[in-house]
């Protein structure tokens, strides 16, 4: 399958559901609203109570002398303290589920999309899919999760061992020390896009390999690195896509970030300018998710075929013959003349 094949096909998934980028919107307004009642509230109610002067937070120089006045209120009121830090963690849980269920609906929708094209948005049908793929794409991101924190590991050992050596090379030769330097830098940098590359390419296809075959999260994982090693034009197709997304929103950037400067303008169109924006970007994410599903589903996904009744015996049972008459045992008797 060609890549303008599989953009076509995503573009026109995405248009057929136009009302997910609205619904991202909804959540995303639903996030940022629920932050000042979990959040908001008691860290408002944390200041009034170790009396820390919120006006003289803005100046710089009170920002010290302001804590450090209520350090021993601190102590007299850890409790508050410890609410607000729970606080912050159950909002961070609240938009962890909220951004799962919320991606797990999409996959959902595209998935059936693309199965039949007669399947359109519906707001029932995105509740059902979110609380249908919910857990096993909540299973698959924290297993996604872990890959890149042993990435980050994989590529801080890789740089403190690079600058070991480069410091060693100090101490002998300037100019081998700087070649070095470059050297590990150029290799360190490729290494780094490549891997997050592979493991951002295992996320989405990983994602349509688990909605489109209903696999446990292990097995998804493990059948798209096959699919990835057997079809590396898999990783260029959506290393394409990252990169067409970041330049739309470079380009959305440096559209945007000059009104913001105008003094009277710019505050009244900022607000309209970041929803358009958003807009944008989200339509444009969703045709990179949407575009990526379809080529998985061009090239790696296998229909489960249904079970062929073929040599199957479907005769009727053979019927019993009927028992032979017994012999007779006594002779005829001769006719009587």
């Amino acid at each position: 399958m060609s890549y303008v094949q599989a953009l076509r096909e995503g573009l026109h998934a995405v248009n057929r559901n136009w009302q997910l980028v609205f619904v991202q919107l909804v959540f995303m307004i639903i996030s940022f609203v629920s932050f000042f009642f979990i959040v908001g509230i008691p860290v408002a109610i944390a200041f009034i109570v170790f009396g820390l002067d919120l006006t003289e937070l803005l100046r710089l120089k009170d920002v010290i002398s302001a804590f450090r006045d209520s350090a021993e209120a601190l102590g007299r009121y850890f409790g508050i303290a410890v609410l607000v830090i729970l606080s912050f963690l159950v909002y961070v849980l609240f938009a962890a589920m909220l951004w799962v269920f919320t991606l797990a609906g999409t996959v959902g929708l595209l998935v059936r999309s693309m199965r039949n094209d007669q399947k359109r948005f519906g707001l029932a049908v995105f509740f059902s899919e979110g609380k249908r793929l919910f857990f096993p794409v909540l299973l698959f991101s924290g297993i996604i999760a872990v890959l890149f924190v042993c990435l980050a590991l994989v590529l801080g050992a890789l740089g403190g061992g690079a600058s070991v050596v480069i410091e060693a090379a100090k101490s002998h030769e300037a100019t081998l020390a700087l070649f070095l330097g470059l050297f590990f830098s150029l290799v360190l940098i490729s290494a780094g896009i490549a891997l997050i590359l592979v493991t951002l390419s295992v996320t989405v296809y990983g994602i349509a390999y688990l909605a489109l075959n209903n696999t446990p999260p292990l097995k998804s994982v493990s059948g798209t690195l096959r699919y990835l090693y057997d079809t590396p034009s898999a990783v260029g197709f959506y290393g394409m896509l990252l990169l067409g997304y970041m330049v739309i929103g470079a380009l959305v950037l440096l559209i945007g970030s000059p009104l913001t400067l105008i003094p009277l303008i710019g505050s009244i169109l900022s607000l309209p300018l970041q929803i358009v924006s958003y807009f944008i970007q989200a339509y444009a994410s969703l045709i990179m998710l949407s575009a990526s599903f379809c080529f998985y589903f061009r090239t790696g996904y296998v229909a489960p075929v249904p079970e062929s009744t073929e040599g199957s015996d479907t005769s009727p049972p053979p019927t019993e013959e009927p028992d032979q008459a017994p012999a007779e045992s006594e002779e005829r008797p001769p006719d009587a003349p």
